[in-house]
Formats: structure tokens, sequence, C-alpha cells
């Protein structure tokens, strides 16, 4: 499906709020929204979800940010009402977000006809050091040292929040996606085939060798 087929008769609008110098965006549905947010908006709830653009954009480059904001809209589909400062006919080509990668992954496994195929996509989510669920893990871990580093009142409570998500509520996730991944595979196996649920025994101690590699 397209991202024009999801969006039919969907608008965003994009001003600079004449009160306060904000530009803002609001309308559109969650795919506008995630265009915003990697467009340097923030995303804002009360009563309705809008964005503003982010203070870390100098106000020399709000007007250039704003108009590639409003490209990547229309060229996903979108009827973008805009500011004449803001306003571009043109659009910016799509590109593949890590989010819309993810999504494919989904795809795939909602697709998959056999277990193989199943446990197959399914490692993508649960590989031990570089899986999606470890990588999250990674992230937060990183944000988590970046806060370290800042001075704020609350900072080190945000820091301990986010290395608690990803020690606990991440490794309980990864647990269960990795039981749900063998579960799957041991269902479809004849029983002589399926997995031993005790370690295998501890080999045996190895003789002592010469730098050769020659047993003594």
């Amino acid at each position: 499906m397209s991202a024009t087929d999801t969006c039919p008769g969907q608008s965003v609008t994009i001003v600079r709020d004449p009160a306060t110098g904000l530009i803002t965006a609001s309308g559109g549905d969650g795919l506008a929204h995630g265009i915003l947010e990697r467009s340097f908006f923030l995303q804002e709830r009360h009563g309705v979800t809008w964005h503003r653009l982010s203070p870390t954009v100098s106000p020399e480059d709000e007007r250039t940010v704003a108009r590639v904001a409003v490209a990547r809209l229309q060229a996903a589909g979108y009827r973008v009402l805009a500011d004449a400062e803001f306003a571009w006919d043109g659009t910016e080509a799509r590109y593949v977000t890590t989010g819309r990668e993810i999504e494919n992954l989904a795809d795939r496994i909602r697709e998959a006809t056999s277990v193989d195929e199943l446990t197959y996509e399914l490692a993508e989510l649960t590989a031990t050091h570089d899986g999606i669920v470890a990588s999250l893990g990674h992230v937060l871990h990183a944000l988590a040292d970046v806060y370290d580093r800042l001075s704020g009142p609350t900072d080190p409570r945000w820091g301990t929040q986010l290395r608690s998500s990803a020690v606990h509520e991440l490794r309980l996730l990864a647990a269960q996606l990795q039981s749900v991944r063998t579960n799957l595979a041991d269902r479809s196996a004849l029983p002589d085939r399926r997995g031993p649920h005790a370690p295998p025994p501890a080999p045996p101690t190895p003789s002592s060798s010469t730098a050769s590699g020659r047993t003594r």
C-alpha cells in the first residue's frame, strides 16, 4: 500500500503563530506526525495532537527546515496548507526509515507461510547482541549516558529510568520473544528433532598442550 493510499483527504497545516512566533503544524495522521518528528518538529498533546518546530533549529534555518517538512509531507501524498514563506511546489524523495524497515519485518512475519520463515524473521527481533530489541536497549543506555553528563535537577532520575527500562522491561520482552521463537520451532518439529530443555553436559577437561598444539 502506498503512502497516498493511507491518507486520502488528509491535510496538514504549517504556519507561524503570530502570538508566539513559533512554527506549528496541525492535522494529519500518524504517518504525517512521524514525518514531522523526523523533520525537527516536537509533538505536543493538549486535547489534540499538534507539533512545534524544535528550539534547536536556529532562527535563520527555520524557513528551510519548515519547507523540507512541507516537501516530505507532499511526497507522502498529503495536502499541505502552509504560510507563504514555507510553501513549496516541489517534493522530496521519500526514504526508507528504520521504523519503516521494522514495519516491513512485521509484514513479512504476518505473511509467513511456514514456521521456517517465521522463526527466521523473528531472529531479527531476538538476536542477542544486535537484534532489534537488543539494539533498542543500546539506544536507551546511550541516552542514559547523555543524561549523566547533564546538570538539570531531574537528569539523574531520567538516566535511572532509562537504564531500568533497558535492563528490566526490554530484557523481559527479549526473553518472551526468544521463548516464542523456540516454541514455534519445537511445535512444528518431530519429537526426536526438538531441542533439549536442559543444558548440555560439560565438555571433558582438555589435556594440557604445548604452544605447538601437541599434547604432552
